[in-house]
């Protein structure tokens, strides 16, 4: 399950993406705790500047 807060903080705003419901030692979970911080990067930089983040091999 995933789940995403958005609050506004100043001029800016806070996303919050939660995502749980794993199983433990779940490699779906080591998998997406280097996932989204990619995903979110780009998407801060598409937002910011119009042009998302290279894709990175791997």
């Amino acid at each position: 399950k995933v789940s995403f807060e958005i609050e506004p903080l100043g001029e800016s705003v806070r996303l919050t993406v939660v995502h749980d419901d794993f199983e433990p030692g779940s490699e779906m979970l080591e998998g997406v705790s280097e996932g989204w911080p990619e995903i979110l990067s780009s998407l801060k930089t598409l937002l910011e500047t119009g042009e998302p983040l290279p894709a990175q091999d791997g």
